[in-house]
């Protein structure tokens, strides 16, 4: 799709953020959104949905028993792999991808959102999907009252394996997609090239993740020469020279959180590469986790339309003054990746 991008007109109970230029922020579900938008509308996603039992990002919340209860971790019980208030009898409500009670319904959840990425996408568009693993540990199963990291879950359900197993579970949710009707045409590595020291010592420290090119269909629009941000078309070297970007290893330091609104801020290179090789100039690319918009800060900077969804208001309303910021100056340096400061 080239030329202005499609205006979107669904009926849509999300929360929209104003944002000045081609961008829009949705704040809902991603799986209701996406099922109220037109089909065939966006020409690229870029997502890194949360990871199974990683972070907890506080949209959830007690429904039922007793509203003076409080809900103290201590008196929480599992129960079919649900948390409950043992006191109350209150269950546990939460509608963000990541929190699931097992590993297959984290990817049936992610399986019917990417159903409706499937319709939305036109048919020769390009999803570009970043997972990261994890470990089965002996302390999953058991509440967690002081936990280590920010935004750590207070409680991690077991993932079903003899602990110290790596998961797999960006190959495992890339081939349920794959048998659900869509391509799988490139896993690539993304080497993260200042990766925090792990204090392990009975095997190797992680140091990438894996980040899936999907299409629809076998002839998918992809450029193989994108320019870098910042430079013209006819003065820049294509990526694959300057970059590495023509190749499936991407070698991108890890942002480091110098924020506390978000815990797992993405680096602005990994959606500006995939934007640049994945999406046509002009095109509308969305981001259904969209968090603090560092897919629309690189949408933006290349030209592109930007969609975002979002389940924190919080979050969106931080993308929203975010994308703002870049939207008023853009015009004056139009093509520029933000500074390296703007994109954290």
């Amino acid at each position: 799709m080239k030329g202005k991008p499609p205006t979107l007109r669904a009926r849509t109970a999300a929360r929209r953020e104003r944002c000045h230029g081609p961008a829009t922020l949705l704040t809902g579900d991603a799986l209701q959104t996406l099922q109220a938008l037109p089909a065939g509308t966006v020409d690229c996603v870029v997502t890194s949905p949360p990871y199974w039992r990683l972070r907890d990002y506080a949209t959830g919340s007690w429904t039922g028993g007793a509203p003076d209860c409080p809900h103290p971790a201590t008196a929480t019980t599992e129960r079919d792999g649900h948390r409950r208030c043992a006191r109350c009898e209150a269950r546990w409500s939460d509608a963000q991808v990541g929190r699931e009670a097992t590993l297959n319904e984290y990817t049936d959840h992610l399986r019917r959102v990417f159903a409706e990425l499937h319709r939305v996408l036109v048919p020769a568009g390009t999803v570009w999907l970043n997972l990261g693993d994890s470990y089965a540990a002996n302390s999953d199963g058991y509440p967690n009252s002081r936990p280590g990291q920010y935004r750590q879950p207070a409680y991690r359900p077991r993932a079903g394996l003899p602990d110290k197993n790596l998961l797999g579970l960006p190959w495992k949710v890339a081939l349920a997609l794959q048998a659900d009707g869509w391509l799988i045409r490139n896993a690539i590595i993304w080497h993260k090239t200042n990766a925090a020291p792990f204090p392990v010592r009975d095997r190797l420290a992680n140091r990438h993740e894996t980040v899936f090119l999907l299409t629809k269909q076998e002839h998918h629009y992809l450029d193989r020469t994108p320019r870098e941000p910042g430079t013209s078309t006819t003065d820049a070297e294509p990526l694959g020279k300057t970059a590495g970007g023509s190749g499936d290893v991407w070698s991108i330091p890890v942002t480091p959180r110098r924020r506390p609104h978000h815990p797992a801020t993405s680096p602005l290179q990994i959606p500006l590469r995939c934007i640049q090789l994945g999406s046509p100039p002009g095109g509308l690319v969305c981001d259904p986790f969209s968090g603090t918009g560092t897919t629309g800060l690189a949408a933006l900077s290349l030209g592109r339309a930007y969609l975002g969804i979002d389940l924190n208001p919080a979050y969106t309303e931080l993308a929203a003054s975010r994308l703002n910021t870049v939207s008023t100056t853009h015009s004056s340096r139009a093509g520029q990746a933000p500074a390296q400061g703007e994109a954290r």
